[in-house]
């Protein structure tokens, strides 16, 4: 029994890295992510569609958190129990302003980059972000799904 997995294939990484620079780009199957994020309004991205469900916003907080904590566990080795997971999982959004927004928009956008090029970096420790292609594609499916419930037009 190996305590780490074997290293992905490299043409297994290449394919995983296009597709997830063609998603924000262009879609896959889908909507662009960066087109299902563009015109949003702070109050639309904050707009719940019920009790225990989650916001547009919130669903970008996630992927963002757990994005910054795989990139800084590759980058620095840290390891363990995050002591704010339970509060920036699913975090609560108090400031519904426009630029508050916008910092949400900058963050994701940040850590599609730094993503992206991890993806590229031949070394194994960064396979794990191969995980966030199939993750991400579901929470976008969810943001256009919220999109929709709020009757804003089809992206695609």
């Amino acid at each position: 029994m190996h305590d780490t997995p074997a290293p992905l294939h490299p043409e297994a990484r290449a394919f995983v890295a296009l597709g997830f620079d063609a998603a924000w780009t262009e879609g896959l199957w889908a909507a662009a992510w960066s087109k299902s994020l563009d015109g949003l309004t702070a109050e639309q991205a904050a707009w719940s569609p019920g009790t225990g469900r989650h916001s547009i916003w919130q669903q970008v907080l996630h992927m963002v958190y757990w994005r910054e904590r795989v990139l800084r566990r590759i980058e620095t080795g840290q390891t363990g129990a995050d002591p704010d997971l339970a509060r920036l999982n699913w975090p609560e959004i108090a400031d519904i302003s426009e630029s508050a927004w916008a910092t949400a928009r900058g963050r994701f956008e940040s850590t599609q980059r730094r993503v992206a090029e991890g993806l590229k970096n031949p070394d194994p420790r960064f396979d794990v972000l191969t995980n966030f292609l199939p993750h991400d594609c579901y929470h976008f499916g969810m943001i256009n799904a919220i999109r929709a419930t709020l009757g804003l037009a089809a992206i695609e």
